[in-house]
């Protein structure tokens, strides 16, 4: 089982190369995940900063590098075909050699899309918000009840 690790706030801005003024205030806008601990110090976890590149470079080496076409994806990762097509025009999947037939993407970058989106899609997460946020992380609702309340208010008309 993996335990969340929570870095204090000096030592995470070190690790991750990023000001004490600005994680401090991707910590108040909810970008990041975040612990009070009972002395009073803020942590923050280490998995809420990592970019897409550290996360794919840890779980998916294996798969950098490889090429997959749309189809072979939408069959291997159980992803629509619009969903990957929406995932390319945004950004999240890069092709590999758009000029070929058929079409080839990053299978990395699929793979670690398609985790998010199975994860997302078992909390009941369906569509409407982005996946992936500015750093390529996982997108994180800023407010999930009132998107839980809509969610709700819509399957019952």
């Amino acid at each position: 089982m993996d335990l969340p690790v929570y870095l204090p706030l000096p030592d995470a801005a070190r690790k991750f190369n990023i000001s004490l003024k600005m994680l401090t205030r991707l910590v108040q806008d909810g970008k990041i995940e975040a612990v009070q601990l009972s002395s009073g110090e803020v942590a923050v976890s280490e998995q809420s900063l990592k970019t897409k590149e550290q996360i794919i470079a840890e779980k998916y080496a294996y798969l950098v590098g490889q090429a997959i076409t749309i189809s072979e994806a939408t069959r291997k990762y159980k992803v629509p075909d619009g969903t990957l097509r929406v995932w390319i025009n945004r950004g999240y999947v890069h092709t590999v050699n758009r000029d070929s037939y058929p079409m080839q993407i990053d299978e990395a970058e699929t793979a670690y899309c398609a985790q998010i989106y199975h994860e997302r899609r078992a909390r009941g997460t369906h569509s409407g918000a982005p996946l992936l946020d500015e750093a390529g992380r996982p997108y994180e609702l800023k407010r999930p009840e009132l998107a839980d309340y809509r969610r709700r208010k819509k399957q019952a008309t």
